[in-house]
C-alpha cells in the first residue's frame, strides 16, 4: 500500500503527467456535462416549435422520417455521439502519420469550445454539434497516446493509466453535477457555458505543460507468445460483438433513461427535486467504487488460488447489463413515482457490467491479437461507442411507440445476446486458442 501511495505521489509531482491528466479531467467534464443536457435541451428547446429556425433541422428531420420530437432528439443524440467515437481513431491516425500530437490536442480542444459557443444559440445548436464532436475525437485520439510515451517501464505505465482513469471518472462525476445544477437553477446555457470555461482552463494548463512528447523512452520488450491464430481471431470477433452489444444497451443511460426518469421516478429528496442529470454523476461514482471493489475481490480470489478469465468476465458483464434492464422493465410496469432505489440498482448493475467488460476486452485483445495488428484491434474495440450510439439513437424512436416496459426489455435482450455469444462461442474458442498455444509452445 505504501509503495502504491508513493507511486501515485510521484506521478502527481510529474508536471507532464499532471497536465495530461487534468486535460483529460476537463475534457471529460465538458463531454459528460453536455451529454447530461443534450437530449433534454433538444426535446425542451431546440426542437420545440418551428424547426425552420434551427439550421439543419428540417433537412435532418426529412432524413429520419416521420418521428416524434422525442424520437428525433434521440436520433440526433445517437448520431452526435457516434460521430465522436468514429472521430477518435481518425484523430489518433492523424497523430500517427506524423502530426504534432500536442498541437492536435490544442486544436481539438479549440474545436470543442467553438462547438459549445455555437450551441449557445438555438439556431446554430445543431451546427455546433459537429465541431464539438470532431474536436473531441481529435483531442482524445492524441491525449492518451502521449501518456504512454512518458514511461518506459510497463508496470509504471500501467499504474499511470490507473491514476489517469481516476481523473477521467472524476470529470465524469463533476460535469453532470455542475452543468446539471446550473441548467436546473439558471438555464441550460449556463451549463454549456460552464463546460466551455472548464475546457478553456484545461487547455491553458495543457499549453503550458512543456515540450512536445515525441517518442516513448527506449525499453526492452519481451517477445509475446501469440495464441493460435484462427481460434484467437474468432475469439476476438465474438468478444468484440459481445462488447458492442453490452455497450449498446449501456449507453441508453445517457439518452432515453433521462426522459424515463423524469416521468417514472420520484426525484424528491425532502422538499427538493434532484436534477435528472445527476444520475450520470452517480454513474461515475459507482464506477469508481466498483473498480476498487473488483480489485479487492480479484486479489482475494487469487490468494485462494482462483482466477476468473477475461472471457468469463465478459460473459458476467453481459448478464449484469441484462439484469439492469430487467429492473427497469419491471419498474416501468409498476407505474410512475418509483422510489430512487430502482434507478440506483439499475445503474449499479450496468456499471458492474462495464467494470467487468472494459478491462477484459482490452486484455483479450492484448493477449490474442496478432502482434503487428494490436493497434488495429484496439481501434476496433474503441468503436464500441460508435455502434452503441447509433443504436441508442435508432432505438430511441421506439420508446413512445412500444411503451417503456417493452423498450427496456428490448435492451435487456440486446445485452443478453452478447452474453449468449460468449457462452456458446466465446468460451469454446478460448479453450481452442489455449490448446493451440500449448501445441505451439510444445513444438
Amino acid at each position: 500500500m505504501d509503495d502504491e501511495r508513493s507511486t501515485t505521489d510521484s506521478l502527481l509531482r510529474n508536471p507532464r503527467f499532471l497536465a495530461l491528466a487534468m486535460m483529460e479531467f476537463w475534457e471529460r467534464f465538458a463531454m459528460a456535462g453536455v451529454k447530461s443536457l443534450l437530449v433534454l435541451m433538444l426535446v425542451d428547446q431546440v426542437l420545440a416549435g418551428d424547426l425552420t429556425r434551427v439550421a439543419g433541422a428540417t433537412v435532418l428531420h426529412g432524413l429520419f422520417g416521420p418521428v416524434s420530437t422525442t424520437g428525433f432528439a434521440s436520433q440526433l443524440y445517437g448520431c452526435a455521439n457516434a460521430l465522436i467515437y468514429l472521430s477518435i481513431p481518425m484523430g489518433g491516425l492523424v497523430g500517427d502519420l506524423g502530426g504534432s500530437r500536442r498541437l492536435l490536442v490544442l486544436g481539438g480542444g479549440g474545436g470543442m469550445v467553438l462547438g459549445l459557443l455555437l450551441m449557445l444559440g438555438k439556431g446554430s445548436f445543431l451546427i455546433g454539434l459537429i465541431p464539438f464532436a470532431l474536436g473531441t475525437g481529435l483531442l482524445k485520439g492524441n491525449l492518451s497516446a502521449q501518456l504512454g510515451m512518458l514511461f518506459a517501464d510497463e508496470a509504471r505505465r500501467r499504474r499511470a493509466y490507473t491514476v489517469y482513469l481516476g481523473f477521467l471518472n472524476a470529470g465524469t462525476i463533476a460535469g453532470p453535477l455542475v452543468c446539471g445544477a446550473l441548467a436546473l437553477f439558471h438555464g441550460p446555457d449556463w451549463g454549456l457555458g460552464a463546460a466551455a470555461v472548464g475546457l478553456t482552463l484545461g487547455l491553458a494548463v495543457y499549453a503550458r505543460s512543456g515540450a512536445e512528447i515525441l517518442r516513448a523512452p527506449v525499453a526492452s520488450m519481451t517477445e509475446r507468445v501469440s495464441l493460435g491464430a484462427s481460434p484467437a481471431i474468432g475469439l476476438l470477433i465474438v468478444a468484440l460483438a459481445a462488447v458492442y452489444l453490452c455497450f449498446a444497451a449501456y449507453e441508453q443511460l445517457n439518452n432515453i433513461f433521462l426522459i424515463w426518469a423524469r416521468t417514472h421516478l420520484d426525484l424528491r429528496l425532502g422538499g427538493w427535486a434532484m436534477p435528472v442529470a445527476w444520475f450520470l454523476s452517480l454513474d461515475g461514482v459507482f464506477t469508481l467504487m466498483l473498480i476498487a471493489l473488483s480489485q479487492w475481490a480479484t486479489r482475494a480470489l487469487e490468494r485462494r488460488g482462483h482466477t476468473i478469465g477475461a472471457s468469463v468476465q465478459v460473459l458476467l458483464g453481459g448478464l449484469c447489463c441484462m439484469a439492469g434492464y430487467l429492473i427497469l422493465t419491471v419498474g416501468s410496469a409498476e407505474g410512475p413515482s418509483l422510489p430512487l432505489p430502482w434507478a440506483i440498482t439499475y445503474i449499479l448493475l450496468i456499471d458492474a457490467a462495464i467494470v467487468l467488460i472494459w478491462p477484459s476486452g482490452l486484455s483479450l485483445i492484448a493477449g490474442a491479437a496478432p502482434r503487428r495488428l494490436v493497434g488495429f484491434w484496439m481501434g476496433l474495440f474503441y468503436l464500441h461507442g460508435f455502434f452503441a450510439n447509433l443504436w441508442v439513437g435508432f432505438s430511441g424512436v421506439y420508446y413512445e411507440r412500444i411503451g417503456a416496459p417493452a423498450f427496456w426489455l428490448l435492451h435487456a435482450g440486446v445485452a443478453g445476446v452478447g452474453a449468449l455469444l460468449m457462452l456458446v462461442a466465446g468460451l469454446p474458442l478460448m479453450g481452442a486458442a489455449r490448446r493451440a498455444q500449448a501445441i505451439t509452445t510444445s513444438a
